[in-house]
């Protein structure tokens, strides 16, 4: 019974906020497309891939949470610290330079100490989250330049990490501002409309991100058979 009513309050919630129903349902779109081009992948759409996975199992706590009316602020922030570092970690594969590397490892160790701080306690909950959206945008403008310039890259609009890149991109800086005013103007409170209005904003946000990442999966095969040629 206990079980019923939960899911009832879940359908309840996603029916009431159907932003937060399309946050959620969105991701499939990239596991099903990266699972069908699964045979076509390079290591850094895999570890897309397990990315997706990490968000849709990490996103269920969420709803169950909400719909038990537990407090799940900690986590909520924590996820998405978490989310942030996962992201980062796709650019370490394929480096080539050591200067590359250190510069990438200050980055992660940056992301990881904030996730640290937070869960002892030493920082308050999502306070500095905008830094590391900031940081990740940051690596994203980078690589950008570098697929810009890279020699083998025959087709960019093809290239799976282009869309890859392209979605992190997107989510970093345009949610950054987000990040700014939700910071600044907006207590932590789930009761309260403005902290719902916000939230809503970086949902729609992220499912950007993750169609982005869908035309990246779903363009594995075209880069295959022009790099086979």
């Amino acid at each position: 019974m206990q079980l019923i009513k939960i899911i009832e309050r879940i359908i309840e919630i996603g029916i009431n906020y159907p932003e937060y129903a399309v946050g959620s349902l969105v991701p499939f779109l990239p596991l099903i497309v990266g699972l069908y081009r699964l045979k076509y992948s390079s290591k850094s759409s895999k570890f897309i891939l397990y990315f997706v996975i990490f968000f849709i199992v990490s996103d269920i706590p969420l709803w169950i949470t909400t719909a038990m009316k537990i407090h799940n602020l900690l986590f909520g922030y924590t996820r998405d610290f978490m989310v942030e570092v996962i992201l980062l970690l796709v650019y370490f594969i394929g480096l080539k330079t050591k200067t590359d590397k250190i510069i990438l490892s200050c980055f992660l160790m940056i992301m990881l100490l904030g996730v640290f701080l937070q869960l002892f306690g030493f920082i308050g909950r999502g306070q500095y989250i905008w830094l590391y959206g900031l940081l990740l945008g940051s690596v994203s403008v980078w690589y950008f330049v570098r697929l810009l310039n890279y020699p083998r890259i025959r087709d960019i609009i093809v290239y799976p990490f282009f869309w890859f890149n392209s979605g992190i991109l997107f989510y970093c800086f345009s949610s950054l501002l987000i990040y700014f005013f939700f910071q600044f103007t907006v207590t932590s409170d789930i009761k309260s409309k403005p902290y719902f209005f916000f939230n809503s904003i970086l949902e729609y946000l992220t499912s950007v991100m993750f169609l982005l990442f869908a035309i990246g999966f779903w363009n594995l095969k075209k880069n295959a058979q022009i790099k086979s040629k």
